[in-house]
């Protein structure tokens, strides 16, 4: 088996097919070069340079949620979050977010922040091994939290 990356920004290795952030109303979803963002990861430390990064108001996002969702074909699928900690005086790094695989929920994820100001990167939220090998959407999304939670995608590994 062969592994296969889904960027943030350049989408699959193979395919070239990008995620799908949600909403796509501007200034919901922001990447690297954001500079009014007030989390601001290494981009040494992301993979490719890149993430796109989120922070979830229930009272701004009319939506109800924010999301991304990745199309991949493999037996295997692994979901690699940036989330913070106490970065600064009422800034949101709390990240807890719902995962579905094929329409269906699969797991949830949190990052509780401790008390250092440190970013952590490379953080497996999600995988699932022993898939059929046929297409599969995975979708991350706040839906069904009604608080402030920051939501930051780096990359996926798919076999």
């Amino acid at each position: 088996a062969v592994n296969r990356t889904i960027d943030n920004e350049f989408g699959d290795s193979v395919t070239g097919e990008k995620p799908m952030f949600l909403p796509t109303t501007a200034g919901i979803w922001e990447g690297q070069d954001c500079e009014g963002c007030r989390v601001q990861p290494d981009r040494a430390k992301a993979f490719n340079g890149t993430w796109n990064a989120a922070t979830f108001r229930q009272e701004k996002d009319g939506s109800g949620q924010i999301s991304f969702s990745l199309n991949f074909k493999g037996t295997a699928i692994y979901v690699y979050l940036i989330t913070g900690n106490q970065i600064g005086e009422s800034i949101t790094t709390l990240t807890e977010c719902n995962i579905t695989l094929d329409g269906r929920h699969a797991d949830s994820y949190r990052h509780d922040p401790d008390q250092t100001t440190l970013i952590n990167y490379n953080v497996l939220a999600f995988s699932r091994t022993n898939l059929s090998n046929t297409n599969h959407t995975l979708n991350v999304s706040t839906g069904g939290v009604d608080y402030h939670v920051f939501l930051n995608f780096d990359y996926a590994i798919y076999t």
